[in-house]
């Protein structure tokens, strides 16, 4: 009976934790959280639709748009694979993130071929899952 109860205690307490979780990466545009391996694998099924990826930011390089605005392309890597991602969010390298965007298999920009890129509508911090937030 005991173990039954400890169990219950258990539950309860990290049910706050599993709802914040489905919160965090409840993505706006109706993507599900991938893992880098299936997008890599399946590039074709993903094209021109919405994905949720995390990874760490590597090679950031701050450009300037054809409208004058800051933006930023970088590498999302993680031990699988790694992508292209261009956004308007500054982020640094070494940074571990959440990133929700438009994926695109393969883009022409004019004699560049570009594939498999995220097009980031949010970036957020990783680091936002740490024990202050439990319990």
């Amino acid at each position: 009976m005991a173990s039954k109860t400890l169990v219950h205690i258990r539950c309860r307490l990290w049910a706050p934790l599993v709802v914040f979780v489905s919160l965090l990466f409840l993505p706006l545009a109706g993507a599900n959280l991938l893992e880098m391996a299936d997008l890599m694998a399946h590039p074709e099924v993903y094209d021109h639709k919405a994905v949720v990826v995390i990874g760490l930011v590597k090679d950031v390089q701050r450009v300037i748009d054809q409208k004058g605005e800051p933006t930023f392309k970088f590498l999302l890597a993680d031990s699988v694979g790694t992508l292209k991602v261009t956004s308007r969010i500054q982020v640094q390298n070494g940074d571990q993130i959440i990133v929700e965007g438009m994926f695109t298999r393969r883009r022409q920009g004019g004699r560049l071929t570009v594939y498999n890129e995220v097009n980031a509508f949010t970036i957020r911090p990783l680091n936002q899952l740490n024990s202050d937030l439990v319990g």
